[in-house]
C-alpha cells in the first residue's frame, strides 16, 4: 500500500517546494506562471578566462548581476544607471558559449567574460527568452530583458526598491 508512506513523505515535510517571490524587488512582466522572475536562478559551471572552471556563484559573490547571454550587460543602460548600480556592488557579466571564451572579442570596462561549461545558462536563456537577467544577491531573478528595454526595466526595480532613480528614459538609438 502506497498510501501511507506518500502521507508521512507530506506530513513530515519530506518535500521541500521551490520557493518563489510574487511581491518585492521584482519587475514581473508577462506570463507570472512561465516568467522566472521571483524565482532561484540556476547554478551552473562556468569557465573563467583565466581557464578555472568555478561555480557562478563565485563570479557573483553577494552583489546583484546583471548576465547577459552573448552580449553585453551594459548596453542598454545609461552612464548613470551604470554607476548607479556599480555602487550597488552589481556584477556585470557577459556569457558566452565555452568554446568561445579564449577567443579574442571586445572586452568592456567594468564586465566580467564567463564561459558557459555546461551549457546550461544557453538552455535557460533559450527557455525564457531573454538575453539579459537581472539577480538579487539571494539569486532569485529580479527582471529580464532584452538590451533594448534593460534601460527601462532597470528604472521599474529602482523604483520598487526606492532607490533614486537614474535616467533611463532616452530611448535607445543603438543598433545591435
Amino acid at each position: 500500500n502506497y498510501i501511507p508512506p506518500v502521507k508521512r513523505y507530506f506530513l513530515e515535510m519530506r518535500f521541500k517546494p521551490m520557493p518563489q517571490y510574487h511581491a518585492g524587488a521584482l519587475v514581473r512582466e508577462g506570463d507570472a506562471k512561465t516568467s522566472p522572475v521571483g524565482k532561484m536562478f540556476i547554478q551552473p559551471k562556468v569557465t573563467l578566462e583565466s581557464g578555472e572552471v568555478t561555480l557562478l556563484d563565485n563570479v557573483i559573490g553577494p552583489n546583484f548581476a546583471v548576465i547577459g547571454w552573448g552580449c553585453n550587460p551594459l548596453w542598454g543602460m545609461s552612464e548613470a544607471q551604470i554607476q548607479q548600480w556599480q555602487a550597488l556592488g552589481t556584477r556585470f557579466i557577459q556569457v558566452v558559449p565555452d568554446t568561445q571564451i579564449h577567443t579574442d572579442q571586445d572586452n568592456h570596462d567594468g564586465v566580467t567574460r564567463i564561459g558557459d561549461t555546461q551549457n546550461r545558462l544557453r538552455a535557460w536563456f533559450a527557455q525564457h527568452n531573454a538575453a539579459l537577467v537581472v539577480m538579487r544577491p539571494d539569486r532569485f531573478v529580479a527582471a529580464i530583458a532584452i538590451p533594448q528595454t534593460l534601460g527601462s526595466t532597470l528604472n521599474k526595480l529602482a523604483s520598487v526598491m526606492t532607490l533614486t532613480r537614474a535616467t533611463a528614459d532616452i530611448p535607445v538609438e543603438k543598433v545591435a
